[in-house]
This record gives structure tokens, sequence and C-alpha cells, in this order.
């Protein structure tokens, strides 16, 4: 189980878009903490925090994101972290 004890879940977007791959990215609450974790997706993900320009994540690396950042899949699917 994860931070909470919730089960995780599978969410699907974008299903049959070439630039999504099957399973593109983890999205896990740790804490008070939002981690995102490139799936070693085709296209990658975009990782756009509030103020700073887009950064391409690291395929297999979790890394923490703030409310308000912005994971941009590719083919105009995006997903924002919003708070409470």
């Amino acid at each position: 189980m994860e931070s909470g004890g919730s089960i995780p879940r599978l969410i699907t977007i974008g299903a049959g878009d070439p630039d999504i791959s099957r399973n593109h990215l983890r999205v896990a609450v740790e804490g008070d903490t939002v981690v995102v974790t490139d799936l070693h997706s085709r296209n990658g993900t975009h990782v756009v925090a509030p103020g700073k320009p887009p950064v391409k994540l690291r395929a297999g690396e979790p890394t923490p994101v703030l409310t308000g950042t912005v994971m941009d899949l590719g083919g105009g699917w995006t997903i924002q972290v919003v708070g409470e």
C-alpha cells in the first residue's frame, strides 16, 4: 500500500494516442509530497513548475513536484497538480 492507505489505481488517458505510452507516468503521494516518475515512456514527460521553464523528466527517476506543476505527456495531454 502507498501512503495514506490507498490502493494504487490505473487511470487511462489519451487511449490510442501515439504520443502517449501505454504506461507513461506514475503519480504518487508520499507524505505531503507529490512524486512523479516517467515510466520509460517513448516520448518522455515534460514538467513545468510554476514560474520555471519546462524540464524533461529522467526516465525511471522519481521527481517531487509542487502544487501548480503541469506534466505534459504529449499529444496535447497534460496533468496538473492542484491543492485541496
